[in-house]
């Protein structure tokens, strides 16, 4: 099992021939095409997982190339490579459907790491369905989300950071009328607050310092698909007011323009945070809450699925042996043991973390506990006391229980301290503190 099909669309016989080696080297199925006749050859035989195609052809262009591939058989991920690149055609082309524009010369490590979290994405997309029907309560909930896919009405979808809620949004988008139009993720904690109206609402040229083109924001990206809105909760309050003047009109204009444009997508939202409290606290606007809180679905941590832990644990081996080029891999009892006493904080994103390093530095053919908990294994709450000691004082459990789960967390991040702050919601510089009250070196993780 390869890492997907690549068609690769250049000219350039030195540039072709060493994309088509090194993506050979990671796994790839590639096809070369060296002009647009070629290329438009190629599409009609078994479609490509990804297209990566220089811009000017001897013969044509990457982008007719792009579009007649998606009138024939739906949106596929492209990268486009130019010489010739400014940003207002790399706006054009990500608006018309490009996932990614590199311009010559580039760093192939980085484009290769791309188009593996490409071909992740892919993967994780063809197994949505299967995520609600590991156990009784994700079947309960996959069939809310397939009612909701069939009405069209905003869907707020609450859980834990990696239960997959942006899973569960992309399953409402596929599952209904709007499949075939655009899904368009929007992490509203990582909007810069500089540039957050022109990301949204897009702007016009001249609209502000340095804006020398026309931008569609993701409002109009959209267009009639799926809008989603994922950490909700972290929108700034005069953002809200916008999203909810947005809703209510069905209605924006791009920042400096005056022309009013129509937002004909659905909404699906999620958050982690609690947002009736933060209504209740003065955090989260209360109209908003009830314009976005019409079909709500809430994923259960990890933790509360242990029925599921074994078919997930063999899926996800399995899934990144074939990647790394190994053949079968079992999952060693033990491995299935310690997965079940494991709190799994991170949720689906550190099983999948975890599995896919214990895959890759263990031997290629069975994954052992070691394999999965490195670190050694974090037990549950219930046990803390007798890991601090019989006789052990309140504060000697609570620093116990604190120490193992900082431990936990910089491992799941490799010993990447800003990960890990992030994780556990605290600042470095507390996470730091707590490290040195708690005499938690390097070595310990």
């Amino acid at each position: 099992m390869t890492a997907g099909r690549i068609l690769v669309v250049e000219d350039d016989a030195t540039l072709g021939q060493s994309l088509q080696q090194r993506l050979v080297l990671e796994g790839y199925t590639v096809r070369w095409a060296r002009s647009a006749a070629e290329a438009d050859s190629a599409l009609k035989g078994v479609a490509p997982d990804i297209i990566l195609s220089d811009i000017r052809l001897p013969d044509g262009d990457g982008e007719t190339i792009m579009r007649r591939h998606f009138e024939r058989f739906g949106l596929v991920p492209v990268i486009f490579m130019t010489a010739y690149g400014d940003i207002d055609q790399a706006v054009r082309l990500v608006r018309d459907g490009a996932v990614d524009y590199v311009s010559k010369p580039f760093d192939l490590d980085e484009l290769v790491e791309t188009l593996h979290s490409i071909s992740r994405r892919k993967s994780s997309s063809a197994q949505i369905g299967a995520a609600f029907a590991g156990s009784q309560a994700m079947r309960k909930i996959g069939a809310t989300l397939l009612r909701a896919a069939e009405i069209d009405l905003p869907v707020l979808i609450l859980g834990e950071t990696g239960t997959g809620k942006e899973v569960a949004a992309r399953y409402v988008h596929e599952a209904g009328p709007r499949k075939k139009l655009p899904f368009i993720p929007v992490n509203c904690g990582a909007l810069p607050a500089e540039l957050a109206d022109s990301l949204l609402f897009g702007h016009e040229r001249g609209s502000f310092t340095g804006a020398t083109g026309v931008h569609r924001g993701f409002f109009e990206e959209a267009d009639g698909g799926t809008l989603f809105l994922d950490e909700i909760g972290d929108l700034s309050p005069v953002l809200q007011v916008k999203l909810l003047r947005v809703l209510e009109t069905r209605e924006f204009r791009r920042l400096g323009g005056s022309e009013t444009r129509k937002f004909a997508a659905r909404l699906v939202c999620a958050t982690n945070r609690d947002l009736g409290a933060m209504v209740a606290e003065g955090q989260f606007r209360e109209d908003l809450w009830f314009r976005i809180n019409v079909i709500a679905c809430k994923l259960p941590p990890l933790r509360e699925r242990q029925e599921e832990l074994p078919s997930l644990l063999e899926s996800f081996a399995s899934a990144a042996a074939a990647r790394l080029g190994h053949g079968r891999i079992v999952v060693d009892e033990a491995a299935y043991e310690a997965a079940k006493r494991h709190r799994w904080p991170g949720n689906i994103r550190e099983l999948i973390n975890r599995v896919d390093r214990a895959v890759a530095l263990g031997d290629g053919k069975a994954l052992f506990e070691a394999d999965l908990f490195p670190e050694g294994l974090v037990q549950m709450p219930t046990d803390l006391g007798g890991s601090a000691g019989a006789n052990a004082t309140l504060s000697d459990v609570r620093n116990a229980a604190e120490r193992a789960h900082i431990k936990a967390a910089l491992a799941r991040a490799d010993g990447s301290a800003k990960e890990a702050a992030e994780s556990l919601g605290v600042s470095r510089t507390t996470l730091w503190e707590k490290m040195r009250r708690l005499n938690i070196g390097p070595d310990d993780t």
